[in-house]
């Protein structure tokens, strides 16, 4: 399956006309169906116009279609995140726990899903996760290195009282 091209559709969003860019694509949705980039560009239009539940139905169609693994990680986070909008926490932990595990040490995954472990109020899960993200970024490794084992020791033992 091949990407289409989205340019019209991405002028149109960039300009702030959702509902033109919604009739475009769902024009060629109707001679193209069961897209997985089509329908995930579906549900950000939707995002775009507040319409979060049927944002959600057009990502779980798309994953039903076996997207690439590319585009499937972007699916998963816009579903999971649409999904904590909405209140339904407990899916969308269970989304991200599923993604957490195919696609280990994505830095958006991991920050999409630290968000929904605090919401669910596993805020020890949650701190622990975005200590883990922060250790492992390069960009932090000179300021960290020194005080790298004194902070894994932390985030391991952060609830202890002493």
């Amino acid at each position: 399956m091949q990407e289409p091209d989205l340019t019209v559709i991405r002028h149109l969003k960039n300009r702030g006309k959702f509902e033109d860019a919604r009739e475009q694509l769902a024009q060629w949705m109707e001679k193209e169906a069961d897209n997985p980039y089509l329908e995930l560009e579906m549900g950000l239009i939707l995002d775009e116009l507040s319409k979060i539940p049927e944002a959600i139905d057009w990502y779980r169609q798309a994953l039903t279609h076996d997207p690439p693994k590319a585009l499937k990680r972007q699916i998963l986070i816009s579903l999971a995140n649409d999904l904590r909008m909405n209140g339904l926490i407990y899916d969308a932990r269970q989304w991200l726990e599923k993604a957490h595990k195919e696609f280990p040490h994505d830095v958006a995954i991991d920050l999409f899903y630290a968000l929904t472990l605090w919401q669910d109020d596993d805020r020890g899960s949650a701190f622990r996760l975005l200590w883990t993200v922060i250790l492992g970024e390069p960009a932090f490794k000179k300021e960290i290195d020194p005080y790298r084992s004194t902070l894994r020791y932390y985030s391991q033992h952060f609830n202890d009282r002493t």
